[in-house]
């Protein structure tokens, strides 16, 4: 039998430890931002037998920036990213934004997030691009199709 995945929120030190490991394969830096402790910040982990192995942090930064999103490298492209993207986009509720890694950009744009300006590099951290997203309207559902933009993006 598979072991079970689940997803929840928890407190900030709960994810910091799988935090500094996933940021610190990309560049120097700490694994606490600013804002973690905001009241109006909330942290997700998906956890494999009571071990986290996934991360995200939502918190209120000129609307809602999802930061610090990893998967612990053993645990990849398993679907566990991509469940705590639903879990997250299913309880945040209005647009999120939030600078990805270069590498990690088609995993959201396959989600529905769209890229926004140009590649930009954050210092330590190497080659970013916004992305947003936005919520289904009431009443509908959505793994969103991005077709048109892929279309667009390739002509």
């Amino acid at each position: 039998m598979a072991p079970e995945l689940r997803v929840e929120r928890v407190e900030r030190d709960r994810i910091l430890g799988l935090r500094a490991r996933v940021l610190n394969d990309h560049g120097s830096g700490g694994a606490a931002f600013p804002g973690d402790m905001a009241s109006t910040t909330r942290h997700w982990a998906a956890m494999v037998d009571g071990a986290v192995v996934g991360c995200v942090s939502v918190m209120r930064l000129r609307g809602y920036a999802l930061r610090g999103m990893g998967v612990a490298a053993e645990h990849r492209r398993q679907g566990i990213g991509a469940r705590l993207l639903r879990v997250v986009c299913a309880e945040v509720d209005g647009p999120m934004w939030c600078n990805a890694r270069i590498e990690a950009v088609p995993f959201y744009v396959h989600r529905g997030w769209l890229e926004v300006g140009p590649i930009f590099d954050i210092q330590d951290k190497g080659a970013h691009r916004r992305l947003t997203w936005t919520p289904a309207p009431a009443g509908t559902t959505r793994e969103p199709d991005n077709r048109e933009q892929l279309f667009a993006r390739s002509s």
